[in-house]
């Protein structure tokens, strides 16, 4: 077993108290002008409000974990399926000339479309459930993974394709020893920005879906029929860590374990 040593150990609670500082200097500042009266206003609760109020959803009778639940099921859905179309659809392109100048211009004329303008659609098309939502996780995560897996495999060095193929690497394997490693750095960051706008979506969709019960965004739209600011806060703090979390847990976790691994990225 690998022993760390206390200096990786202070090494690492010196990056988590780097990242936490700015937080904890904001809310503090946010809690004295609200406990000094320089901010009245019932719109912006205090941040120890707010965290009571989390304590209370989340400890009483579970409805804060079935919210969150309901909108990871949907989030892993619909991301996993624009992943994976992104991902097939964007090789796709990149490696078909003829393809990619015809689709192209679709392709930048749906991607400033925003996602949350399509939902009343699917709302038609799918019906209030739960496949509108994925299926506005979906929209929302797509074509930031397409079109960064298109530009990575176009910035590929073409010495290093010619050198496969004259070696006989075609296709698969083509796309597996050359394509895929080259275009990883640009694919990563198109799947980081993927889940930050398959969230912004779902939240969005589970907002504007009347037959969705449960999920942050719900809870959310719920709390401004009775003017429940701090469920209000409580649900866009939930919003913003969650997401935090997912970047940083699996994304990050996944360019640690290629790329920089690889050298091809310095770790930060």
């Amino acid at each position: 077993m690998r022993r760390v040593g206390p200096r990786s150990w202070m090494s690492h609670a010196y990056s988590v108290a780097e990242f936490v500082l700015p937080f904890l200097i904001i809310a503090g500042l946010w809690e004295l002008l609200v406990r000094a009266g320089a901010v009245t206003s019932p719109s912006f609760p205090a941040p120890s409000t707010i965290l009571v109020k989390l304590w209370t959803l989340a400890t009483g009778r579970g409805v804060l974990w079935k919210h969150l639940s309901e909108s990871l099921y949907r989030l892993a859905v619909g991301y996993a399926l624009s992943a994976g179309a992104g991902l097939l659809l964007g090789t796709l392109l990149a490696m078909q000339r003829t393809l990619r100048e015809m689709f192209a211009p679709i392709l930048s004329l749906l991607i400033s479309v925003p996602t949350i303008a399509w939902v009343p659609v699917f709302l038609i098309i799918l019906g209030l459930g739960d496949r509108t939502v994925i299926m506005a996780v979906f929209l929302g995560g797509f074509f930031a993974i397409t079109y960064n897996t298109i530009r990575g495999i176009e910035m590929v060095d073409e010495n290093h394709v010619r050198a496969a193929r004259i070696m006989g690497a075609s296709g698969p394997r083509l796309f597996a020893a050359v394509l895929l490693p080259g275009s990883l750095v640009s694919i990563l960051t198109g799947l980081r920005l993927g889940i930050g706008y398959a969230w912004r979506a779902l939240v969005g969709g589970e907002m504007l879906s009347a037959m969705i019960s449960w999920g942050i965004g719900k809870m959310i739209y719920q709390a401004r029929f009775w003017n429940d600011v701090v469920a209000m806060f409580v649900g866009l703090m939930i919003i913003g860590v969650s997401g935090l979390a997912l970047d940083r847990g699996l994304l990050r976790w996944l360019e640690r374990a290629t790329i920089e691994k690889w050298g091809m990225l310095t770790e930060g």
